[in-house]
C-alpha cells in the first residue's frame, strides 16, 4: 500500500489462437509455415479487437475430413467450409466476470480455395474470413441458414475482415 492508497496492477488478459494442419489436409506447397503463422497473427488480432480472452485451436483440413466431421456432428453428409466447437459452454460472456472460454475451429482449405476463386479473392483472405466466422460462432453469434447479407454476425465478420487487413508482406 502506498500513501495514496492500494496499488492496483492492471493485468491484460489476452486470447490466443493456435493454427495447425491435419495431415490429410496439408497441401504440398511451399509457404505453409508462413500461412499458418499469418493466420495465427490474424486470429490473435481479431481476439484482441473483440476483447475476448478465449483460447482457440484452429485445424486446417481437407473437404474429406470436414465431411466426416459434418456427418458426425451435424448429420450432414457433405463438406462445409468451417465448423466451430465450443469447449466451455455456458461460460459467462466477456465482461461479465466469468472465465475465458475455449473452442476449436475447423476449416476445410480446399473448400475455402473454391469459395475464394468464386469471389475473385485470394485464398488467404477466405481463410481469414472463415477463421472470423468460426470465432464469432464460438462467441455465441449465429445467422440464418442460408445466411442473409444484412445479418449482424456477417456484418461484423466483414467489418473485422476489412479492419484487420494484414500488414504488407503478411498476405
Amino acid at each position: 500500500m502506498t500513501a495514496s492508497g492500494p496499488v492496483s496492477a492492471r493485468v491484460e488478459v489476452r486470447g490466443s489462437v493456435e493454427v495447425r494442419w491435419n495431415g490429410a489436409g496439408r497441401p504440398a506447397a511451399p509457404g505453409l509455415e508462413r500461412l499458418r503463422a499469418a493466420l495465427e497473427r490474424f486470429g490473435n488480432r481479431a481476439l484482441e479487437r473483440l476483447r475476448w480472452p478465449v483460447e482457440v485451436s484452429v485445424l486446417l483440413c481437407d473437404g474429406a475430413a470436414m465431411r466426416g466431421l459434418n456427418r458426425r456432428y451435424r448429420a450432414v453428409d457433405a463438406p462445409t467450409d468451417v465448423l466451430s466447437f465450443g469447449q466451455l459452454e455456458g461460460a459467462a460472456p466477456p465482461g461479465a466476470g466469468g472465465s475465458a472460454a475455449a473452442g476449436d475451429v475447423v476449416i476445410a482449405v480446399d473448400v475455402a480455395a473454391r469459395q475464394a476463386a468464386a469471389r475473385g479473392e485470394a485464398p488467404e483472405r477466405e481463410l481469414r474470413r472463415l477463421l472470423l466466422h468460426g470465432v464469432l460462432h464460438l462467441r455465441g453469434m449465429d445467422h440464418a441458414d442460408p445466411p442473409a447479407e444484412d445479418e449482424p454476425m456477417l456484418s461484423l465478420q466483414e467489418q473485422l475482415l476489412a479492419d484487420l487487413q494484414p500488414a504488407a508482406g503478411e498476405e
